[in-house]
């Protein structure tokens, strides 16, 4: 008996810690129940959110950003937990209906939801959104494609680079100014030399009488005929170059773009929300990002041979290179850029040909000779190539906004402007114009003239574009990137009978994060 009793009370024993074993377990799976279920609801709450981007954002601009602005426009972080909470309250308790979780053995509460951080579109100068358009666009160009690209533009670049320097070489005392103020000069002294040529003209007759008559030289210099009715090309193109520049560029039958736009309430012009929370790397922005960047720009926005015909801002190319308020404001800077552009090239090979050096060497000295200033030829020369050199751009402008292409080194074939044509350049001018095979278009030298902007400065005026038209083209009166989110930190409490569990994600639309 005493044997038996051992035995049941043995067994009892072992009975009971299979028990306490076996319960222990279950409730050790329960906790890992209530944190995986946690961590479940978490990550779908973010994915939810996330999944609710903007899609005009991404079907016009290729970009992911969920926005956490109100109708008027005001930043709700409040918003976006709630939609996170709204998610992850359907997995935490999941209605019968809801398939497989019905069968959950605990219900969990969600007690607290916070946002932790954020990174929104234009924290750091616009490092977000800079990031996911060179993205695009190297999906979109591929690596060859960027590689090309690059080639050619740095080419471009240390072209008009070079053209520049020589140009501001040649023109460093202000020619056209130093030739006023010689013909001035020149005019108050005339009576003087004309006195000081009668009192030696006898001595120089006496002097002809004695020199041998047998065709040697004399040493004389041979007098310069002017033409009749000739007409002083630099005085033609003086007063042509204080006309407005449209006026001179702008094609026969093309008008000036009239579209304005408030940009005072745009990215670049107001102060922006900010994130707190997520680390943004700081690294300077390359050439391929910049290359990448102008790019987008050329493909998503219209310029001003390409207009969209929508109301507002037309040319909006133009915009993220000057940031003006109109298009005729835009369209003005950018052709003023150009023009100088244009000048460089020209005048570097005025200074080059040998022919048009000769043709500037006679016409200086007839040019000389008509204003009674013979010993001025070479400042009168230097002024006449920048004038021709500006005819010549003026030519350029006007091809390139009629959508033809000009070339970026001129040679002999490429060059329009004859110089006995230079007095014709507003009657006739359209006439010699010529679009260049293999040239560079104006959306090419648009290109060119992005690349002279600032990173910083190009992503603030592209992410304007992006914003005002949203507003103005897609109904969303007041959208702003400062308040589209790029990556979002957030946590929340659960209660899992009388257990809390609490977790904090991270979640964005950069894959590494």
């Amino acid at each position: 008996m005493r044997q038996e009793g051992s035995i049941t009370a043995y067994l009892c024993l072992i009975l009971t810690l299979m028990l306490s074993l076996i319960f222990g377990s279950l409730e050790s799976v329960r906790y890992a129940h209530a944190r995986v279920m946690t961590s479940c609801a978490m990550d779908q709450g973010l994915y939810s959110l996330f999944a609710r981007y903007d899609q005009v954002l991404l079907e016009q601009y290729e970009l992911f950003f969920v926005n956490g602005g109100s109708d008027d426009g005001s930043w709700q972080p409040d918003r976006l937990c709630q939609e996170i909470r709204e998610t992850a309250s359907k997995v935490l308790s999941p209605a019968p209906a809801d398939g497989i979780l019905r069968v959950s053995p605990a219900n969990g509460q969600i007690t607290e939801e916070y946002v932790s951080g954020f990174c929104l579109a234009t924290d750091q100068e616009g490092w977000a959104f800079s990031r996911q358009v060179c993205e695009a666009m190297k999906e979109s160009l591929t690596s060859y494609g960027i590689q090309q690209l690059s080639q050619t533009l740095m080419k471009e670049e240390a072209v008009t680079d070079i053209q520049e320097q020589q140009k501001e070489a040649y023109e460093d005392n202000n020619i056209i100014e130093v030739y006023e103020e010689m013909k001035e000069s020149g005019g108050e002294s005339k009576e003087t030399e004309s006195e000081n040529r009668e009192e030696t003209a006898d001595k120089e007759e006496e002097q002809d009488r004695k020199e041998p008559d047998d065709g040697e030289e004399s040493g004389e210099q041979e007098e310069v005929q002017v033409p009749d009715h000739f007409v002083n090309p630099i005085e033609v193109i003086r007063q042509v170059m204080q006309m407005g520049i449209l006026s001179l560029v702008l094609p026969y039958g093309k008008g000036i773009p009239s579209g304005t736009a408030d940009t005072t309430q745009l990215a670049s012009n107001r102060e922006l929300q900010s994130g707190f929370g997520i680390p943004i790397p700081e690294e300077e922005a390359s050439f391929v990002d910049k290359l990448l960047t102008s790019e987008y720009v050329l493909w998503k926005f219209p310029c001003y041979t390409n207009q969209a015909g929508h109301p507002g801002l037309n040319c909006q190319v133009e915009y993220a290179i000057v940031g003006k308020d109109s298009d005729k404001e835009n369209l003005t800077g950018v052709v003023t850029q150009l023009l100088v552009l244009r000048e460089a090239a020209n005048l570097l090979h005025l200074m080059t040909d040998q022919g048009k050096r000769g043709e500037m060497e006679s016409m200086s000295a007839v040019i000389a000779a008509s204003i009674g200033l013979p010993a001025a030829t070479g400042v009168i020369m230097a002024a006449l190539a920048v004038c021709w050199a500006f005819a010549e751009s003026v030519l350029d402008l006007r091809e390139l906004l009629d959508g033809g292409k000009v070339a970026l080194i001129k040679d002999a074939s490429s060059w329009q402007l004859s110089l006995e044509h230079l007095p014709e350049l507003l009657e006739k001018g359209d006439e010699y114009r010529k679009d260049i095979s293999g040239g560079v278009d104006y959306r090419g030298y648009l290109r060119i003239l992005m690349q002279k902007k600032t990173m910083e400065e190009l992503t603030l005026e592209t992410m304007d574009l992006v914003e005002y038209n949203m507003r103005t083209l897609y109904g969303k009166e007041n959208f702003r990137l400062d308040c589209c989110v790029d990556e979002l930190s957030a946590g929340m409490r659960v209660e899992f009978g009388k257990r809390e569990y609490q977790i904090t994600r991270n979640y964005g639309y950069r894959m590494e994060t």
